[in-house]
């Protein structure tokens, strides 16, 4: 292609969802910034962006690669005022072989302490400009949404979703299959995170093998916690119930309590082939990761990182 993609403007906590794809652009072009400048840039001394650096990278056949902006989701064009855009995931929610998006958007961006904020799916479509825009959750139950994770919780066959709150819970929404878009999705908050503090990650593992996810989360304790906190709050697992709607039988497991936690991924990283986690804890200024021990029972070992 000889076309370059057209300037644009990030827009920080604007509340979109943005897709890019990728322009090959002829050998005779010079590129300069395919991407405006980022937000909140300076010019004179220190790092140019990345958004103001000339690309250099080059496609197979030499073509230069540029980048031009699809707008998924926002105010013009889902008819929805997001703000405090945090997280998305991608799967095939309905099993009807498009890629679909699930968004999360905490719009509480003043930290007022008032649980505001958005779950948003787009269904994807042959067609990568037409998707089909629906609110998973909105307003208190969605209060400061800030992370997703998807996954079959149910063992039905269709991804499920988990969303973390910082304002102030884990939410589970179960999906009701090829008729998704058109019926309200059931959805609990575990008990054993109601109002429990600030849940800002949240992953889906299988740390046993059994075939079920486990759910990870790092809960920071509140929503802005103040400086010098000695508070430690939970980096922890939970056990999901046959029925993960049953909101009283999810139980948690702590692997460890630390200053404002900030992290529970998982990853085999001591390539046993078994899920590890790491954290981190961001008033201790340290990271640390936990060995997946499970025989009979999920267990772990804390190690430190240095």
């Amino acid at each position: 292609m000889t076309r370059i993609g057209r300037p644009w403007t990030p827009r920080g906590n604007g509340g979109v969802v943005v897709l890019l794809a990728g322009l090959a652009l002829g050998a005779g072009w010079t590129v300069v910034a395919a991407v405006g400048k980022a937000a909140g840039a300076q010019s004179g001394d220190g790092p140019v962006p990345v958004a103001d650096t000339p690309t250099r990278a080059k496609a197979a056949d030499g073509s230069y690669i540029s980048w031009r902006e699809h707008i998924v989701d926002d105010l013009a064009v889902g008819g929805v005022a997001l703000a405090g855009s945090d997280g998305l995931e991608m799967a095939d929610l309905d099993r009807d072989g498009h890629l679909d998006i699930v968004s999360v958007h905490e719009s509480d961006t003043t930290y007022d302490g008032v649980p505001d904020g958005h779950v948003r799916i787009a269904y994807g479509s042959d067609d990568p400009d037409v998707w089909d825009l629906y609110t998973l959750a909105e307003g208190e139950e969605a209060g400061a949404a800030e992370d997703v994770a998807i996954g079959d919780m149910n063992g039905d066959g269709y991804p499920d979703v988990v969303v973390a709150c910082e304002l102030s819970h884990l939410i589970y929404f179960e999906n009701p299959g090829a008729k998704g878009r058109a019926e309200r999705w059931k959805r609990v908050i575990p008990t054993a995170t109601l109002d429990r503090g600030s849940y800002i990650r949240v992953f889906l593992a299988d740390l046993d093998a059994d075939g079920r996810p486990e759910v990870l989360a790092a809960n920071k304790g509140g929503q802005n916690p103040p400086r010098g906190t000695t508070e430690k709050h939970p980096v922890s697992w939970f056990a999901v119930p046959d029925d993960p709607l049953d909101g009283d039988a999810w139980v948690e497991h702590e692997l460890a309590r630390v200053i404002v936690p900030i992290n529970s991924q998982p990853f085999d990283l001591d390539g046993d082939g078994d899920l590890d986690v790491i954290g981190g804890s961001r008033m201790e200024q340290r990271i640390f990761w936990f060995e997946n021990v499970t025989t009979d029972e999920i267990a772990f070992v804390e190690h430190r990182i240095d």
